[in-house]
């Protein structure tokens, strides 16, 4: 069984669709038991010399290309062969007529196939062939009803362009599917790269003034205190990191607001009570800017201060977060770095920022300016009138 199966996704695979395995077992089954039946018929009628070796040939035509396709290699041989393989079995059973014959009703679980698994282009052809063959066994007599079996093959080939439209919006979905997965991935990533980046920042500053105030001014209060702000930072990037993986994984509102705008200031300060010299000026844009605007104003400001404390320590860093005169809101941060600094390759930082800024439609640019290392983004800036409708999508 486990061979038919692997078999039978081969051919499917082989000819492009991704259809489950059972939908050619019952496709060939009906096929067959179908020609098995019209044989039947004609040998209850006692057939005699050569009536048996058409009424073989017809059964072998109508049964080979469904076994067959376990065995092909190339998509071309099938769906061609599946429809002439069809209509030479039928004009062999019309050689032996019978009453109610069931060899007629293979033109339609043929054209059905061929309908799922070819383009219309190929289909149209083949109905072509199909309809002239049927219209050669009204002309002989060998069809009753002529009428009922074209609606038959019309019907047949709207089921079996349904089933391909079917697939596609499956695939499609499947496809959306695996985009969102990897889209929360990177948005994981991001998150615990900005939380991480910027707590290990504080922590390392803070442990480096303990040490300086130790083995420099033998300065006990100031190196405690340096610690336990370094605690401090572990512990809240501990639980911002649970936070992040927990309303992803859930897909649940965030249980703590996410921050935005009004904790600049903070953020600011954790630098600089860690050593940083940081010089902020903040013009409060008026307005309700999103809380999407506002995270990412946050994390750019929190990444552009991290990479300060990496890359330059020691240097005052100059961050300025306002309204600019086109009612965007803008965010510049500047500090000094030596000509001989290099960023370190592998980092996602100035990725993720860049990310972050033009998924909301801003403009982000990064990049030294003589001596100075300068980042600047743009924001558009949302009014509660976009809020409402953020919220209606």
């Amino acid at each position: 069984m486990r061979w038919l199966i692997a078999r039978y996704a081969r051919a499917f695979a082989l000819m492009g669709y991704q259809y489950p395995w059972y939908y050619m077992v019952i496709a060939d089954g009906a096929i067959l038991l179908t020609a098995a039946l019209a044989t039947v018929q004609r040998v209850l009628e006692h057939p005699s010399g050569w009536e048996w070796i058409i009424l073989a040939m017809a059964f072998g035509f109508a049964a080979a290309p469904h076994i067959a396709c376990l065995f092909v290699t190339k998509r071309a041989l099938f769906t061609p062969a599946l429809v002439i393989a069809t209509v030479i079995s039928v004009i062999l059973f019309w050689q032996l007529p019978t009453y109610a014959d069931a060899a007629t009703l293979l033109l339609v679980l043929g054209i059905t196939t061929d309908a799922a698994v070819s383009t219309w282009k190929q289909t149209t052809f083949n109905m072509v062939m199909t309809v002239g063959v049927l219209v050669y066994g009204i002309a002989i007599g060998a069809v009753e009803q002529g009428w009922l079996i074209a609606a038959m093959l019309c019907f047949g080939v709207a089921v079996g362009h349904l089933l391909q439209m079917q697939l596609a919006l499956l695939v499609r979905e499947r496809q959306a599917r695996v985009a969102r997965l990897q889209l929360d991935r990177v948005t994981l990533a991001t998150e615990v790269h900005d939380v991480i980046a910027h707590s290990l920042s504080i922590v390392l500053l803070n442990v480096t003034g303990a040490r300086r105030a130790l083995q420099e001014d033998n300065d006990t209060a100031d190196a405690v205190a340096a610690l336990l702000d370094a605690e401090q930072q572990g512990r809240a990037a501990m639980a911002d990191i649970r936070q992040t993986i927990e309303l992803l994984r859930a897909d649940a509102e965030p249980a703590s607001p996410t921050p935005g705008l009004n904790d600049l200031h903070e953020l600011v300060s954790s630098f600089q009570r860690a050593g940083q010299d940081v010089r902020f000026r903040y013009d409060n844009p008026g307005g309700s800017p999103t809380s999407a605007t506002e995270l990412a104003t946050f994390r750019i400001v929190q990444e552009s201060l991290t990479n300060a404390s990496k890359h330059a320590p020691g240097a005052a860093v100059d961050v300025e977060v306002g309204p600019d005169s086109a009612g965007s809101l803008q965010i510049s941060v500047r500090n000094k770095v030596a000509p001989d600094t290099r960023r370190r390759p592998g980092g996602s930082g100035l990725s993720g920022m860049r990310s972050r800024t033009e998924h909301l439609g801003g403009r982000f640019h990064a990049a030294p300016n003589q001596d100075t290392w300068e980042v600047n983004a743009v924001l558009p800036f949302s009014t509660g009138t976009d809020l409402a409708r953020d919220g209606a999508r």
